[in-house]
């Protein structure tokens, strides 16, 4: 196995990508679905349009080797948590139940 340090940080930026792509554009639908008239279908229009970016994402990186789909899929979940701490600070105590 060939150590390519430039192909990891390459991976890893597009799980970054990725996990923007996919939790940021979940968060614009969740945002405002509310003001949708028909907010079933744009629910799933933008699954159906996230999971396959997604999916061909993992796809072409997955052809290259293991260590860069497992650098990509890492990044894509530490964007995840990032953006879920980030975004989720401005409505904390807004529409949340209290802690116990």
């Amino acid at each position: 196995m060939e150590i390519n340090p430039m192909l990891w940080a390459f991976s890893f930026i597009w799980g970054v990508l990725l996990g923007l792509f996919y939790f940021g554009g979940l968060w614009i639908t969740l945002k405002y679905i509310t003001r949708a008239n028909k907010s079933k279908s744009w629910l799933g229009i933008s699954f159906i349009i996230r999971i396959s970016f997604i999916m061909g994402g993992f796809w072409v990186i997955m052809k290259v080797d293991a260590v860069s789909f497992m650098l990509t899929f890492s990044a894509f979940l530490i964007t995840r948590v990032i953006l879920t701490r980030t975004l989720g600070r401005e409505r904390r105590g807004k529409i949340h139940a209290p802690q116990s």
